[in-house]
């Protein structure tokens, strides 16, 4: 004996079309599956009332997987999506920060050479500072003012290199701290993904001896 029913349709071709379920969002396939899952308890409602009830709940369960795959297809494709998504955002939150290092960067490099060269043309000191009567002690103290003010420079040149190599050990801590926070969140989401929740089989009842003493005789 064959039982014929039709399940609620659901907002897309679920013939197995993909380009209909691609369009799907995760809201609409929660309603869809909740629909299917209402369609199905009420059949197996109907089913228990009959008198064979085996081959009627056989039906209903296969109509049900049958109209959930296509569902099961598009939640797949919703979860890959925002995994790309999430690791999209992931690398262009790095890039934004190795831009931000290397404008820094240049930034701190042209206050540098500007130090170096305003401590390079630095005056000499006045005239009349030194005596006069000894200009060879005058030029002794501005060869030594001079040596001073490009010992400064180098010393400002270093702290530049410095900090320069300090920075990109940040960068580089920081990329690959995004790059692990990315690879953790989306294998988190891989495998959540592919759950979904399916009700207990329903219970088949215990039939009565007056459904037995019915029953034709061979």
């Amino acid at each position: 004996m064959t039982f014929r029913f039709a399940f609620v349709l659901v907002p897309v071709a679920l013939s197995g079309a993909t380009a209909s379920a691609a369009d799907m969002t995760r809201a609409d396939i929660e309603a869809a599956r909740t629909r299917v899952e209402q369609a199905y308890q009420a059949k197996v409602r109907e089913c228990n009332q009959r008198f064979v009830v085996t081959a009627c709940l056989e039906e209903a369960r296969g109509e049900r997987i049958r109209q959930l795959r296509p569902l099961d297809h598009a939640e797949h494709q919703v979860n890959a999506d925002e995994r790309r998504r999430r690791a999209a955002a992931a690398r262009e939150r790095v890039q934004e920060k190795e831009r931000e290092a290397v404008q820094d960067e240049s930034r701190r490099k042209t206050e540098s050479v500007r130090e170096a060269a305003q401590s390079a043309s630095a005056p000499p000191v006045p005239g009349a500072r030194a005596p006069r009567a000894n200009p060879e002690l005058h030029q002794r103290r501005q060869a030594q003012e001079e040596a001073e003010a490009r010992a400064d420079a180098a010393r400002r040149r270093e702290a530049a290199a410095e900090r320069r190599q300090k920075a990109q050990e940040r960068q580089r801590k920081a990329t690959e701290s995004q790059a692990r926070q990315a690879e953790k969140a989306a294998s988190a989401a891989s495998g959540a993904g592919g759950k979904s929740t399916r009700p207990p089989a329903a219970h088949l009842p215990t039939p009565s001896a007056s459904d037995i003493r019915a029953l034709p005789k061979r």
